[in-house]
């Protein structure tokens, strides 16, 4: 299902102000059927994707499509 209303964007504006984010970047995504998505990194050592993070992506519409780590950080794609 293809969300229209979700505006990654707006939530790259937003996000990158809670303490635990430490960069957020909108990015052209090949395995996202080419489409922009918003990438956002959790860390170091966050071990989830804290509810204030969850909170300011749903006010934008957006839901994360995947998670995984990177060393000692987490990277989330935002749709």
């Amino acid at each position: 299902m293809s969300v229209q209303t979700a505006d990654p964007k707006r939530a790259a504006e937003a996000v990158p102000d809670h303490p635990t984010v430490h960069d957020a970047r909108l990015v052209d995504r090949r395995d996202q059927g080419g489409r922009r998505v918003l990438e956002v990194v959790l860390g170091p050592d966050v071990d989830r994707v804290p509810p204030g993070v969850l909170r300011t992506l749903a006010d934008a519409d957006c839901g994360i499509t995947t998670v995984q780590e990177q060393g000692t950080f987490l990277v989330a794609v935002v749709t």
